[in-house]
């Protein structure tokens, strides 16, 4: 019995390496979302303290002016980088979700040829069952007639 040779396990060997890319792509993205997702709660974090430290500042000292304008400054800054940091992960969700995109298709590609290969082989073993169920067969019908003769 020969072995089985799918004709297009090339194409597979190649839709499966783009699968491996694909994913290797959606997940440096997906690591990037989270490393962004961080420093914008590491900046929400810092606006809240400093919106403690001049809350103490206005109850501690007499002379809390300047003190409370610098620390106005500031969170006026901070809220600037807030908002682009949730701009810049909103970029950064679109291209989360276009490499996701990519990664489906390629799973669905892939799958398709293994279900297609699947299939074939499936086609092969029948085929080479009722080969060699034909042999027996024929066998049997020679020893039948040997037999009688």
């Amino acid at each position: 019995m020969k072995k089985f040779k799918f004709s297009l396990d090339k194409v597979l060997v190649h839709r499966k390496i783009q699968v491996d890319l694909a994913q290797k792509d959606f997940l440096e993205a997906e690591h990037a979302l989270d490393i962004e997702i961080k420093n914008l709660e590491n900046m929400e974090q810092q606006k809240e303290n400093a919106l403690v430290q001049r809350t103490v500042a206005v109850q501690g000292s007499a002379s809390w002016a300047n003190e409370v304008n610098q620390i106005n400054v500031y969170l006026s800054g901070q809220d600037l980088r807030i908002r682009k940091q949730n701009e810049r992960l909103l970029e950064l969700r679109k291209v989360v979700e276009s490499r996701r995109e990519i990664l489906q298709e390629a799973l669905t590609a892939a799958k398709m040829i293994e279900r297609l290969r699947e299939k074939k082989k499936q086609q092969y073993f029948s085929e080479v069952l009722k080969d060699e169920q034909k042999e027996i067969d024929e066998l049997s019908v020679i020893r039948f007639s040997r037999t009688e003769n």
